[in-house]
């Protein structure tokens, strides 16, 4: 298991555009996907392409194999 720093793609909402956000904590191991955490928001498992160790040079800017119709979170 290991613990990193991350940003999290968002996808926009109705007065909000998509987006990348900072300050959680992303844990890997054995289960699909990526735990993240922040003191903010609920802990949630989420697919590796929304979530980067590295501050995007651009927050606005998509991730690459963004997709529309795949899930969002796991449950």
């Amino acid at each position: 298991m290991r613990k990193e720093r991350c940003w999290v793609w968002f996808r926009g909402g109705l007065n909000e555009p998509s987006r990348w956000i900072g300050g959680f904590q992303a844990t890997t191991d054995a289960e699909p996907g990526i735990l993240i955490q922040h003191p903010g928001y609920r802990d949630a498992r989420v697919p590796s392409w929304r979530v980067r160790t590295v501050e995007p040079a651009d927050l606005q800017l998509p991730p690459e194999g963004l997709e529309d119709t795949g899930p969002w979170q796991f449950f």
